[in-house]
């Protein structure tokens, strides 16, 4: 049984354990990130796509609220985040990271990085469009082919 133990131990995922020092590190950098209004922000967005798509939601908007709060929100999920970033980071790591984001290009970083995958976003969303007449063509030309396997 303490052989099977050891050899379940050795051969876990590097990810798989944290322990209450990169917990607490983890807790700090989500903090520091902003990721409970983030989140907030995200999910209210999201919502408030969904109700321009379709209008016909929009007597369930609190109940729709009331549900994202209870599952999707920073306090329903943090114990779960914390747990994901302290697997994936050691305590060491974590205090490296928080460090840099005291920093002077820290701050500005989390400042600009959501501008900047944005601006990404939209480069990307252009390059697509620009090219969709490409895609449906060899979407086109599959579908011809494979018309021509099935009638084979």
């Amino acid at each position: 049984m303490k052989a099977l133990l050891m050899i379940v131990v050795f051969f876990m995922p590097w990810y798989a354990v944290a322990d209450a020092a990169s917990e607490k590190e983890a807790e700090k950098l989500l903090n520091t990130l902003g990721m409970e209004q983030a989140m907030e922000t995200t999910i209210t967005k999201m919502l408030e796509v969904q109700l321009q798509q379709n209008p016909g939601l929009a007597p369930y908007k609190q109940i729709m609220l009331d549900f994202f709060d209870k599952n999707m929100s920073y306090q329903s999920l943090k114990p779960e985040m914390i747990s994901v970033y302290a697997k994936a980071f050691s305590a060491e790591e974590l205090q490296d990271i928080n460090a840099f984001y005291a920093t002077e290009t820290g701050r500005k970083t989390l400042l600009v990085m959501p501008q900047l995958m944005a601006e990404a976003g939209r480069i990307s969303m252009q390059r697509v469009e620009k090219n969709m007449p490409e895609l449906q063509r060899q979407i086109q030309q599959e579908s011809i082919r494979l018309d021509g396997l099935k009638q084979q």
